[in-house]
């Protein structure tokens, strides 16, 4: 005689959840220290505690009346008029967390006096300076900037304005630290041109005032760009920069009375990421041309003579003009700005949405040709190829096809929409004792929380009671409800744990050792992949470990039975799993 072990085999899930088992230390947190100021609260019990029914902040000062608590906000403000020590507390009620109640002990003090002097001026872009805070013993120092420096003593680098707290509360002054560039002034060649030719000089430089003369004579110009005008003289420039002292440059510019054809290099340009442009003077009679340069940044640098022929080559952004000799008589002059369109491409993203709203895509690069794509296909109107912006109402793959000059940019994405959240259980369900009954939701969201702070897909229910599961989504919360009940049963179905289909007449099949007086009865065995390889009406016939005629592999299987007694017509569910042997 062969003897069965009747073995307890869970076939568990794909989706695994782990949870902590050390306790999660909760802290109170807030904006400053200083009593007579606005002070934020925040607490890191909301990050676990994201859905509370109630949340009570008490801040100590009883002063304050009314103002010492706040109800159901998760981060308040409050003011403590009068230095000290104070005792902050906070009560949380979360169904998923839980009740929680934290306290915290700040102390609060009137801010330091103190004059860190003027704002400092440095010639260069590279140094330090050191900012000096008043040195308290004891106290705790915390900078506003990034090196995390805890001192009194601040080692300054880049331009900024800094400020200190002490002990948590910031002191009554800022100094700005300012690091100008060093000036690089040049006013560029003499020059004759022809009669009617305009010219700017530029003198720009970094955190300078500026005083122009012509022939000597100071003129009211003060910004950093004059137009020399006919007949011209002798222009002079003398800059003070903070922190680097006085430049000075002096230039020649005086006028024709021979009259040039007219001369223009075009309109400013803007090119595609990675073109090469070539640029061209067109000027009759033209015996010489100059070329020059400079970046579009302040602190670059002036490239005089970078070429002597007609035409140039260009493949960065920049300023560049011409003086082109007519005649050996005279220079007619222009200036072209060449910019360059980012590399950066289009960037949409794929998109949920809910179901309702609208997206706007914008692929803006300026007049152009945009063309756009959908899958499936939305309104004819929707493809006009003048506009830029485009409407998504529905579900969908979208491209756009955006052509500006001869630059070409494309991008796409995919869009769904979301219902807005629908959360849904069985309906109430009563069991037999000893039986277990996994709970599963009915709603498209990943995760759930359970009345117990259990985070997952489903929940497996044991006693009698109502199990309620929360669930969130970008479209919204909903929450549901399932009573389950667990009773005696006088007429328990029982199902073995486990069975040898191996012909010998002996456990072969798998089915109810026990037949209830029931109705409406249907089995079904799934593998542990969740596919389902037996199904019967019978509670007579039995599963032989056989799909399609072959023995399947030894191993647990999951099985679900359903019938009605027939004696008070309850529809009973039940689950379990099964070990095949041989």
């Amino acid at each position: 005689m062969k003897r069965f072990v009747y073995i307890l085999f869970f076939i568990c899930p794909a989706l695994v959840v782990e949870r902590s088992t050390a306790q999660t230390v909760y802290t109170i947190q807030h904006s400053s220290a200083c009593a007579g100021t606005s002070v934020t609260f925040n607490s890191t019990v909301f990050e676990t505690a994201q859905f509370p029914s109630s949340i009570l902040w008490n801040f100590g000062d009883t002063a304050s009346g009314l103002l010492n608590t706040a109800k159901d906000i998760q981060q308040p403000v409050h003011t403590y008029n009068t230095p000290g020590t104070y005792i902050v507390s906070l009560h949380v009620v979360d169904p998923g967390a839980g009740t929680i109640d934290l306290t915290d002990t700040i102390t609060f003090v009137l801010p330091v006096m103190h004059n860190f002097g003027p704002d400092v001026f440095l010639c260069g872009d590279t140094g330090t300076y050191i900012i000096n805070a008043p040195i308290i013993p004891g106290a705790t120092y915390e900078w506003n900037d990034d090196t995390l420096t805890k001192g009194p003593v601040l080692a300054v680098k880049e331009t900024g304005t800094y400020t200190v707290k002490i002990n948590g509360c910031e002191v009554t002054d800022t100094i700005g630290v300012f690091f100008t560039r060093q000036p690089n002034l040049d006013l560029g060649r003499d020059h004759l041109l022809c009669q009617g030719e305009r010219l700017s000089l530029n003198a720009t430089s970094e955190n300078a005032n500026y005083q122009w003369l012509l022939n000597g004579t100071v003129l009211q110009e003060t910004q950093s760009q004059i137009a020399v005008v006919a007949p011209g003289g002798q222009y002079i420039v003398n800059i003070a920069v903070a922190g680097c002292g006085a430049y000075s440059d002096t230039v020649n510019i005086t006028f024709s009375s021979f009259v040039a054809p007219p001369f223009n290099l075009g309109p400013d340009t803007l090119l595609c990421p990675k073109e090469i442009f070539s640029l061209t003077a067109h000027v009759p009679g033209a015996t010489d041309y100059t070329w020059g340069s400079k970046g579009l940044n302040v602190d670059d640098r002036v490239n005089y003579n970078i070429d002597r022929d007609s035409t140039i080559t260009i493949n960065n952004q920049g300023r560049y003009w011409v003086f082109v000799t007519v005649g050996k008589q005279c220079e007619v002059v222009d200036t072209m700005i060449v910019r360059y369109r980012g590399d950066k491409q289009l960037n949409f993203n794929d998109t949920a949405l809910c179901q309702g709203n609208t997206l706007v895509l914008d692929a803006d690069f300026g007049t152009g040709i945009y063309k756009w794509e959908s899958i499936p296909p939305q309104r004819n109107d929707q493809n006009n190829t003048n506009q830029s912006t485009y409407f998504i109402y529905k579900p969908g793959f979208y491209a756009v096809t955006a052509t500006v000059g001869h630059c070409v940019f494309k991008d796409s994405l995919n869009v769904v929409f979301n219902d807005t959240l629908k959360l849904a259980l069985l309906k109430d369900t009563t069991l037999c004792r000893g039986e277990n009954f996994s709970i599963t939701p009915i709603a498209n969201v990943p995760n759930y929380v359970w009345q117990d702070g259990t985070v997952g897909g489903n929940f497996t229910a044991t006693t009698t009671g109502l199990y309620r599961i929360i669930a969130q989504n970008g479209c919204g919360r909903d929450t549901a409800d399932i009573n389950i009940v667990f009773e005696n049963c006088p007429c328990a179905l029982l199902l073995p744990n486990a069975f040898t289909p191996n012909g010998d007449g002996v456990n072969d099949n798998f089915r109810p050792l026990h037949a209830c007086d029931m109705q409406e009865y249907s089995m079904t065995v799934f593998n542990r992949y969740g596919e389902k390889i037996y199904f019967t009406k019978d509670p007579l016939e039995g599963w032989d470990g056989k799909i399609k005629g072959a023995l399947l592999n030894m191993g647990g299987y999951v099985w679900t039975v359903i019938y009605t007694k027939t004696s008070t017509k309850q529809l009973i569910q039940k689950q379990g799993s099964v070990l095949l042997l041989r």
